[in-house]
């Protein structure tokens, strides 16, 4: 009997590479998969629910010749991104950096703190072109413009670059990378700020010029502006929906939210059955017609604007017309921006439930606002917004051969966050038409603030907003619109914190650590990482009774300008950038990687 001859290890690998996944045979299974591939791009369970804070060590370090103005990362954090003031785009593979064996010269290691000791390896680059109207895409010669913010597909399939020319260039990335495809074109100066949608349909840009603009990636016109920005653009930030992975938290009842009297403690039943007997009390009897009944409402939402005490249509509260501009009362108190009174009538339970499932029946937050209804509770009549005639509700369903909605998305396409180098702080609602004024709400600069900001960031919930300020400090904003105490006991006044976001504290950093240029919340939601001239700190935002030190220094920068801090979807890494983003301060020209550790 003929012994069966062993089999080589190079047949067995063929064997094993030749069987291919079956690809998905409906669409249905095709959504699933790509859940479940964006569920393993999120934080830990650790990493989340954290209250001792992170480890943050420095491991490498990728020097460069120019300050870095930029960075950005794909999903899976293979491929980062940086761009600076030579003009050229860097890719650099990030996991064969922080695992590599490609090490620092002696004489570079030198110059940083212990533990930095890779160096990062780069596997491409290419220049930012200049191209004049007219000129072809493949210009070999053409003239290179600094790079002044990046953004890139999330699977690494084309990404964008800013340039101090006003330009915006689209190149491919994973197929034949930085080959030119598209030029925006309609900045007059530098592009400082660039933030693509969830859905990566559609590109904010924002630059010196002191516009920000929307573009849509499918014709690659511009289809949208958002006016009123009075310096040049520093950040513009989509707001998030909910923490990854994590349960959406119970959200406190608020006028004009969409709930059930299932789980209603026993001060909102009765303040609803109040409210419901009186309005039954000042409706018109079934006699009358319908143009009286109408006037009726009308008057009665009238009178109830002149009391201050409906604001309920608005996503953030109702302001009054006399305020044209965004000012700061002598109190220090928030006056919203604009726009407000044309928000849907649930536009707090959309901005703040951090639910991106709907309920049945309910609209959809991508429709018009014009189109929006909001959903009337049980045994209470409905009421017309002041204006307007009441609107006819409409079934909307679906087409029996329309695809499932994915849900994978953890950013809101509607809500976002401009700031400008003069210290201005705006929030949009794009369901808001912001044509006579800007934005629907803008953060009031503190007391003995000076007008200044370079970074702002949200947490993960959505629900507070970080800005860091000239003066060593960074501002804590919770952006809820909170029931009032007054409202909730009956007597029908409203204070101005339950319209407007409250200064919740300001974190302030040691005396000469300079400005503080950058910031980023770290997954847990508590800790924020904070960058300043001489340090980068990772602070506790909720320390303990006996903490002298709420924060600790994250080693490896010293003495200079953060331009960017990044911290990967899965809270592994945490990329750190100097350059002064050509606002004319000094840069160590490095971009440091750190490794994180749960503790």
């Amino acid at each position: 009997m003929d012994r069966a001859e062993p089999r080589s290890e190079d047949v067995e690998m063929a064997e094993a590479t030749s069987v291919q996944p079956e690809p998905p045979a409906t669409l249905e299974a095709y959504i699933q998969q790509v859940q479940q591939r964006r569920r393993l791009f999120e934080p830990s369970r650790a990493a989340r629910e954290t209250a001792k804070g992170y480890t943050i060590d420095p491991s490498g370090a990728a020097p460069h010749s120019a300050h870095i103005h930029a960075m950005a990362m794909v999903q899976d954090a293979s491929i980062l991104l940086s761009g600076g003031s030579d003009g050229y785009v860097r890719w650099y593979d990030l996991y064969a950096s922080m695992n590599g064996k490609n090490m620092l010269t002696q004489n570079l290691r030198s110059s940083f703190v212990e533990g930095v000791a890779k160096g990062g390896v780069l596997t491409t680059w290419w220049g930012n072109a200049h191209l004049a109207p007219g000129e072809p895409l493949t210009r070999a010669d053409a003239p290179l413009s600094p790079v002044h913010s990046l953004a890139c597909e999330r699977n690494a399939l084309w990404g964008v670059s800013g340039g101090e020319s006003g330009q915006i260039n689209l190149y491919t990335l994973r197929h034949d990378p930085g080959q030119l495809r598209h030029v925006f074109r309609k900045h007059t100066a530098a592009v400082s700020a660039l933030a693509l949608s969830d859905s990566e349909t559609e590109l904010l840009s924002g630059g010196w010029d002191r516009g920000v603009y929307q573009w849509d990636l499918h014709t690659g016109q511009m289809v949208r502006s958002y006016d009123g920005h009075a310096g040049q653009v520093s950040s513009i930030q989509f707001r998030p929906m909910h923490a990854p992975s994590a349960p959406v938290p119970e959200v406190v009842i608020r006028p004009g939210a969409a709930d059930g009297a299932e789980g209603a403690s026993p001060l909102e039943v009765e303040l609803e059955a109040e409210l419901a007997h009186s309005l039954e009390a000042d409706a018109p009897t079934s006699d009358a017609a319908p143009g009286e009944e109408h006037d009726a409402v009308l008057d009665s939402e009238r009178e109830g604007d002149d009391a201050g005490e409906n604001d309920n249509d608005s996503l953030f509260g109702e302001q009054d017309e006399s305020m044209a501009e965004p000012h700061v009362d002598g109190s220090g108190e928030s006056v919203d921006a604009d726009g407000d009174s044309d928000a849907d009538a649930d536009g707090e339970a959309d901005l703040f439930d951090g639910d991106d499932t709907k309920p049945e029946g309910e609209e959809s937050d991508d429709a018009p606002l014009s189109q929006v209804t909001a959903p009337a509770k049980a045994g209470a009549p409905s009421l017309a917004l002041p204006g307007q005639q009441r609107p006819e509700t409409i079934k909307k369903e679906a087409p029996k051969e329309a695809p499932p909605a994915p849900h994978v998305s953890r950013f809101s396409s509607d809500v976002l966050l401009t700031s400008t180098l003069s210290g201005q702080v705006l929030l949009w609602d794009r369901r808001v038409d912001n044509k006579a004024k800007p934005g629907v709400r803008a953060l009031p600069l503190p007391p003995h603030t000076p007008p200044w900001c370079t970074s702002v960031c949200w947490n993960h919930a959505g629900d507070r907003i970080y800005v860091g300020r000239r003066n060593e400090t960074v501002d804590e904003w919770d952006v809820r619109m909170l029931p009032d105490v007054d409202a909730e006991r009956g007597t029908g006044a409203r204070s101005s914190s339950a319209k407007a976001p409250q200064l919740l504290q300001s974190l302030r950093l040691p005396r000469g650590s300079g400005p503080v240029s950058a910031v980023s919340m770290m997954p847990n939601d508590r800790h924020i990482v904070c960058a300043s001239f001489d340090n980068v700190r990772l602070w506790d935002t909720q320390p303990g009774p006996g903490t002298e030190v709420p924060f600790k220094i994250v080693a490896g920068h010293h003495g200079g300008t953060i331009s960017q801090i990044l911290v990967d979807d899965r809270a592994q890494f945490l990329l750190t950038s100097s350059g002064d983003r050509g606002w004319f301060s000094s840069s160590t020209e490095t971009l440091l990687m750190h490794e994180i550790v749960v503790l």
